[in-house]
């Protein structure tokens, strides 16, 4: 099969990418706004893009036709904090993406705990098996109508691991219980791991 994107509505070019690409990571997004209310969203297009710098990128869309509460708070914060959960947090993770008042502190609503960062304004959640402290670089705007997003970058400043989690240089990855996204509403849990190396060319 093949599909022209030009053919396509944005919600059909939606759910082709999220479960085409599948699983994406489930990512709570932790943020202060001007008023000291905290917020956290889940949100699953969020990716590195630089080493060094550490640079991550967060795909922000709107909410009917305005900016979501993660991002005017990034704006005015200049800074985020990504909140890896595992499984056993899932629930109150998804339940955080529900619309609440801009004023309502979403962690405390859903049952998870606010922690105050080292290095930036916003907050990070106590629960989280990885919390990464960023600040905002830079802000691009993509797409029109209710299409558009802002995709924020920020270089992660510092990096909150459970101790339990770090093996060596790295982070055990059957350990952290991380979930995926599918798309329409389906998570994955991530159990079986596996190592496939590049066989060395021969001259």
């Amino acid at each position: 099969m093949k599909f022209d994107m030009a053919n396509l509505d944005r919600n059909q070019i939606h759910d082709l990418l999220l479960s085409g690409m599948a699983p994406l990571p489930v990512v709570l997004v932790s943020t202060v706004g001007k008023n000291g209310s905290y917020n956290a969203a889940p949100y699953s297009l969020v990716f590195p893009v630089c080493y060094k710098p550490p640079i991550i990128c967060v795909s922000c869309g709107l909410r009917k036709g305005q900016k979501k509460d993660t991002a005017r708070n990034i704006e005015s914060a200049k800074d985020f904090v990504l909140n890896i959960m595992d499984e056993t947090h899932l629930k109150p993770t998804v339940q955080a993406s529900a619309d609440y008042p801009a004023d309502v502190d979403e962690m405390k609503e859903v049952g998870l705990t606010a922690v105050p960062c080292d290095r930036v304004k916003s907050p990070r959640v106590a629960e989280a098996q990885v919390s990464l402290e960023c600040k905002l670089v830079q802000r691009m705007e993509l797409g029109k109508g209710d299409a558009f997003r802002n995709i924020y970058f920020g270089e992660v400043l510092l990096a909150h691991i459970k101790d339990e989690l770090w093996a060596g240089h790295k982070v055990e990855p059957s350990k952290l219980k991380s979930v995926g996204y599918v798309g329409n509403e389906t998570y994955c849990r991530l159990r079986e791991f596996f190592t496939e190396k590049a066989s060395e060319l021969k001259p």
